[in-house]
């Protein structure tokens, strides 16, 4: 049986947007479907996709992760949707259909699967499913493709053109065709798929705001569903993890903004496979500005804002029941625990943590935490092999 509350505490962990955004409304929806769950025994369904590539960090890993745990833990059915489809639309990797595949398979799913059990989650009720093939299956006599026409028929030219930001692009950008089918395959998904629950970064909003919008206007066959009840699907978004790297100035309107986590660039990121040694020596060189005490403590406050380490502290160590301890000599400090972010950022705005010895402790409990996937990979040094050399 499914507990209400339980079920919308997972929805909204470490988010920044559930749609619906009205609260009384996501109550609404989230009864309704605990009702007809726990009235029919059909199990709740949930999807987060993966597009594969490159290495897993931390961000699209172990970050996500979070949440599936949190909705696995409230009897919610995972999937994971390696988008290998849409990532060879994308021309990602070598551009080549059986390498990314091949990577798919042999890298993505098994790391993936890793990072879950890290995070706290049982690896072996967690569905995974390749869109290549999914895709060629027949469900109720229908195939993949009926169902991306339905939602294509719903979605203009101009929304199209503004969801492009899923691949990397903006409106306006020069674009391949095959990249106007990307967002009408990924709302089709939804109804494909017969997941109830969207997880996904605040990236893909756009999608999946137009996934709710036709979800009553496709044929009633091609709806999503749950005990024969026609649905919207629940959304959920959470941020992007802050690149390790300095801020860079937005040309335009001249503020500071931080700088964005990237797969080709090895040292903005944690891979998930990372050793302590690489860990360390990324940390050392991230962004993470001194305290001055001499300014007032509301200028502290916004010069932090883009601080990645304490960004890592509060939505991924933090929100993922970890904690941070300092392991000084008793002239700076000694050792000091941590079991609140609130403690650690308070004491760090304060300029009684040092830089370095922040980063030293984020570290530590990183390469703690990640051990099982680092030891996974050392164990398959193939895999990683394999994603690394599927390059152009």
């Amino acid at each position: 049986m499914y507990d209400k509350q339980q079920l919308k505490k997972a929805i909204g962990f470490n988010t920044v947007e559930v749609l619906p955004t009205d609260p009384e409304q996501l109550d609404k929806e989230v009864q309704l479907l605990v009702d007809q769950a726990n009235s029919s025994g059909q199990i709740i369904r949930h999807y987060i996709g993966f597009e594969v590539s490159g290495q897993i960090h931390v961000g699209g890993g172990l970050f996500q992760m979070l949440q599936a745990v949190e909705l696995q833990k409230a009897g919610v059915q995972i999937v994971f949707w390696i988008a290998d489809y849409h990532t060879w639309l994308n021309s990602k990797l070598d551009g080549k259909i059986e390498t990314i595949k091949n990577v798919a398979r042999e890298y993505f799913a098994p790391v993936l699967l890793k990072t879950f059990e890290a995070a706290g989650g049982d690896s072996s009720k967690v569905k995974i499913l390749f869109n290549y093939d999914d895709y060629r299956t027949e469900k109720n006599s229908k195939i993949f493709w009926d169902y991306e026409f339905q939602c294509d028929r719903e979605l203009s030219l101009n929304r199209i053109l503004r969801s492009l930001s899923i691949t990397g692009k903006t409106a306006g950008d020069d674009v391949e065709y095959q990249l106007t089918r990307y967002p009408g395959m990924q709302a089709a998904d939804v109804f494909w798929l017969q997941t109830h629950i969207v997880q996904s970064g605040l990236d893909q909003r756009k999608i999946y705001v137009s996934a709710r919008d036709i979800a009553f206007k496709l044929d009633t066959e091609y709806q999503l569903q749950i005990n024969q009840k026609s649905i919207k699907p629940i959304c959920t978004f959470s941020t992007l993890l802050i690149g390790l790297e300095t801020p860079i100035k937005n040309v335009i309107t001249g503020e500071l903004e931080s700088a964005k986590m990237s797969k080709s660039k090895p040292d903005s990121c944690i891979f998930v496979h990372d050793s302590q040694d690489d860990i360390t020596r990324k940390l050392k060189k991230a962004y993470c500005p001194m305290v001055n005490l001499e300014l007032s403590e509301e200028v502290r406050i916004e010069e932090q804002k883009l601080n990645p380490i304490l960004n890592y502290c509060e939505v991924l160590i933090y929100k993922g029941a970890k904690t941070i301890t300092l392991d000084r000599p008793e002239k700076f400090g000694g050792v000091k625990f941590y079991s609140t972010y609130q403690e650690l950022y308070t004491d760090y705005l304060t300029g009684l943590i040092h830089p370095m010895d922040l980063k030293n402790a984020v570290s530590k409990t990183l390469s703690d935490w990640l051990q099982p996937v680092v030891s996974f990979i050392t164990a398959n040094p193939d895999k990683l092999e394999l994603v690394k050399n599927a390059r152009r």
